[in-house]
């Protein structure tokens, strides 16, 4: 990725996509917004575990939704970031993990800014921060809060 796209991307979108891979398959794969800090005073999304396409037309979305006015508490169960009546729930990413897991986003801003994990339920409508969650995809996502 260049520092070109990334920034032309900015410029035009409000943001940029950037998805991680493991081709070793040590990691699970995730995907992350760079922009949404500058562009809409919102922190950065981070989504573990999902298929590309699906985690850029989340971040998209999230995107669209900012740039409306929407705001997302951290914290709580939200219906309406996705479809489908499925809820989900921000958490705020520990600054340890900002270099290894949004390590583009720190380059570009070269200053503090904030990021979010997007979490999702299990089957049982249980969050990975909750008792008795059945491990899913997003369990990396637990390295970051």
């Amino acid at each position: 990725m260049s520092d070109a796209k990334l920034s032309a991307d900015i410029e035009t979108y409000g943001w940029h996509f950037l998805n991680v891979f493991d081709g070793a398959g040590m990691h699970a794969d995730f995907a992350y917004s760079i922009g949404f800090e500058i562009s809409f005073n919102q922190p950065e999304v981070i989504i573990f575990g999902l298929a590309r396409d699906t985690a850029k037309q989340i971040l998209t979305d999230i995107a669209h939704d900012y740039a409306q006015g929407v705001r997302y508490e951290p914290e709580k169960k939200l219906s309406g970031v996705l479809g489908g009546g499925i809820e989900v729930m921000f958490k705020p990413v520990i600054q340890s993990a900002f270099s290894e897991y949004l390590g583009h986003a720190v380059d570009y801003y070269g200053k503090p800014f904030r990021a979010w994990v997007m979490l999702w339920p299990d089957k049982a409508g249980r969050f990975p921060t909750e008792p008795g969650f059945k491990a899913t995809i997003q369990n990396e996502a637990l390295a970051v809060i």
